[in-house]
């Protein structure tokens, strides 16, 4: 049985996490035809980064299953989909420090999701390992304020400095994505052009920066 049957055969957002958790490894499948993916080591980081620069295609569901690879922009197009053809309640959201220089600030994007029985929202998170799990809320905006708040760690713990001048640079944003194949900067440019909504759930005095 291949992946594309196995996936056809997932009901819940849980069967769906089991189901990436087993199948669907952080990396991308670059346009030159080759794997990249990051097995944590210096190296490997750097051969990663540079190619998610230069040979990264955005992958959509199908090329998601085939190779079964996909980072984290990868990853919420695979998981749009299957809300999708579920109908559920969701949107996609991208975080990001935006400065007007090269920076290694982290950016992330993930999915949140309403819970058909407890109308409860879901942070749905699989591509970054340490938050990986369905998270559960009582609203849709104390769901982006939690992740925000672990990406902000994440930088920190990573090296990056935070402080009150660094946290006015953060920017949510609400996306979608009508095409795929696109490169890195074409999806930042779609980012961009998408509803932020940074101003509805902080303001910089609401984390602290110590």
């Amino acid at each position: 049985m291949n992946l594309s049957d196995i996936y056809s055969k997932i009901n819940t957002p849980e069967e769906l996490l089991s189901f990436m958790d087993k199948y669907i490894k952080y990396g991308i499948y670059g346009n030159d035809g080759k794997e990249y993916i990051n097995d944590g080591t210096e190296e490997s980081n750097r051969i990663f980064q540079e190619a998610s620069i230069t040979k990264y295609g955005l992958a959509d569901k199908e090329k998601v299953l085939k190779y079964g690879l996909g980072q984290c922009f990868d990853q919420t197009e695979f998981e749009r989909a299957w809300f999708m053809e579920h109908n559920y309640e969701f949107k996609t959201i991208f975080i990001w420090f935006l400065f007007d220089y090269e920076n290694t600030y982290p950016t992330h994007s993930y999915l949140v999701y309403k819970d058909k029985t407890t109308n409860k929202y879901c942070w749905f998170e699989h591509a970054d390992g340490i938050n990986k799990g369905i998270h559960e809320f009582n609203s849709y905006k104390d769901a982006i304020y939690n992740q925000m708040k672990s990406h902000i760690e994440y930088a920190k713990n990573n090296g990056n400095i935070i402080n009150e001048e660094v946290l006015k640079h953060i920017h949510i944003y609400e996306y979608k994505i009508d095409k795929y194949n696109i490169s890195f900067d074409e999806f930042i440019d779609a980012i961009l052009s998408s509803k932020e909504i940074t101003n509805k759930i902080l303001s910089a005095g609401d984390i602290d920066a110590q």
